[in-house]
């Protein structure tokens, strides 16, 4: 059956990110059911990459809810989320190797953190 894993991660993103990186986060939390080009990643493979951001279970406390909201007087986007699912092929790590390079942090500043269904301490995640 597999065991699940719980993801929280903020971040805001670069004022210059790209227009098809926000199409592609929009589908992944559920805002549009246009399904963009995805780009050569290997999150984008043979991982359910599509509904990650929208993962949810009984296992943990939290609700689900993963948001993108843009901000006028910051001129970017900020991505809040939490979600959990079953991480069978590492999507929670692919998806932050694809994101970094869109998110305005600093190495070294914290974005969030991963937890295992099985495990009471939290995988805490940096820039």
């Amino acid at each position: 059956m597999g065991m699940y894993t719980e993801l929280h991660y903020n971040a805001e993103l670069k004022s210059n990110v790209p227009e098809d990186v926000i199409e592609i986060l929009r589908y992944m939390i559920g805002n549009t059911e246009n399904k963009p080009k995805t780009p050569k990643h290997d999150l984008f493979g043979d991982t359910r990459w599509h509904c990650m951001l929208q993962g949810d279970s009984y296992y943990f406390d939290a609700d689900t809810c993963s948001t993108l909201r843009y901000d006028s007087i910051s001129n970017s986007y900020f991505l809040c989320i939490r979600c959990n699912m079953k991480n069978y092929n590492d999507e929670i790590s692919l998806f932050i190797d694809w994101i970094r390079p869109y998110i305005r942090k600093d190495e070294g500043d914290f974005l969030g953190f991963s937890r295992y269904e099985e495990s009471e301490t939290p995988d805490l995640i940096y820039a």
